[in-house]
């Protein structure tokens, strides 16, 4: 899904997944409130089927 005007996710669909890099952020978090969505998943489990990965710390 794609992400709102302000790079945030909606509700249904919080997972915020950064094509450059390959990663994706979950709500709670050290860098999710700072990130600008590409890309939003209802759960890691579909980024990761999508190709993103968890980070690393």
């Amino acid at each position: 899904m794609a992400p709102l005007e302000n790079g945030s996710c909606p509700a249904t669909h919080p997972v915020k997944a950064k094509l450059r890099s390959g990663i994706y952020h979950v709500e709670g978090t050290t860098s999710y409130q700072r990130t600008r969505a590409d890309r939003c998943y209802a759960s890691p489990e579909e980024a990761e089927g999508d190709g993103f990965r968890q980070p690393r710390r």
